[in-house]
């Protein structure tokens, strides 16, 4: 299953290219930016936290550093990251639930199923 929003990056993919930045996925209630209309900006995606998480298209994504924007922590929120740590460079999860004790979580290709805290005070280089 393909969403929406990720068809435009799977194009440019195609096409040989990859977005400028992170990509951020906006993960619960969000409306979907037409990010594709502009030139050199990070691509944002948005799904819904309701979504079939298993069943989600995300090989647009392989290889490329990526930022998950979170309304609630749970079980959806870690499949998905389970499922993006199998194709990824990096993750940086963003809880906004979590604040103010903390603000969510990072994770590197070469960490395993490991991930740090923000606050950790070194990021591995990888």
């Amino acid at each position: 299953m393909l969403l929406n929003g990720l068809k435009p990056l799977v194009e440019m993919r195609l096409a040989g290219q990859i977005p400028p930045g992170d990509v951020w996925i906006l993960f619960g209630d969000y409306e979907q930016v037409a990010w594709w209309q502009w030139s050199d900006v990070s691509a944002e995606i948005v799904m819904d936290d309701r979504s079939p998480i298993g069943r989600l298209d995300l090989r647009a994504l392989v290889g490329l550093s990526v930022c998950i924007q979170a309304d609630r922590y749970g079980d959806a929120l870690m499949l998905l990251c389970r499922r993006l740590q199998a194709l990824v460079r990096s993750l940086n999860v963003y809880v906004i639930e979590w604040l103010p004790d903390g603000i969510g979580m990072w994770w590197d290709r070469g960490m395993g199923e490991s991930w740090a805290p923000f606050d950790a005070v070194e990021r591995r280089t990888v």
